[in-house]
């Protein structure tokens, strides 16, 4: 499967659609995806076969108690499967974009993240990246260490 990368930055509409860019349209060529809640107050765009592995995963949790069932009904309930139109714009429903805070006429960040696209409110992605990018650039960050190897023979991050 061919990963997600790269970020763009779009206004969602009047009609609460957002264009889908260039760059990460190939794996949604029947014109269909699924969107969802997802962590950190985003949103997640999926292609259909990478959000049954979600749904599985969600339904294995339902035998985990309360809890297990309750984000098991989170994921489905959050959940729409939208239609990418000529212009390939999503439409991404309301109750979707009050969970990520996401409003017409204002900037949302859409982010390829390896197995899913997000759509972030643009200052809530920022925010939520300052540290990440701040580790990065002063080469704290594991993100391109060498990996080293351990005394059992294995790879580390180190």
């Amino acid at each position: 499967m061919e990963r997600f990368y790269g970020n763009f930055e779009y206004a969602l509409d009047a009609k609460g659609r957002v264009i889908l860019p260039a760059r990460l349209r190939s794996q949604f060529e029947t014109k269909r995806c699924l969107v969802s809640c997802y962590v950190d107050r985003c949103l997640a765009v999926w292609t259909p076969d990478e959000f049954n592995r979600h749904l599985a995963r969600a339904e294995s949790m339902e035998s985990r108690g309360a809890e297990g069932r309750n984000l098991a009904r989170t994921l489905s309930a959050m959940s729409a499967e939208v239609e990418i139109d000529g212009q390939w714009r999503l439409t991404i429903p309301g109750s979707l974009r009050d969970y990520a805070g996401l409003e017409p006429e204002r900037p949302v960040m859409v982010i390829g993240a390896l197995n899913r696209v997000e759509l972030w409110q643009a200052d809530l992605w920022r925010q939520r990246m300052a540290p990440s990018l701040e580790s990065l650039a002063n080469g704290t960050s594991d993100l391109f260490a060498e990996p080293t190897t351990s005394a059992t023979g294995g790879a580390a991050l180190g």
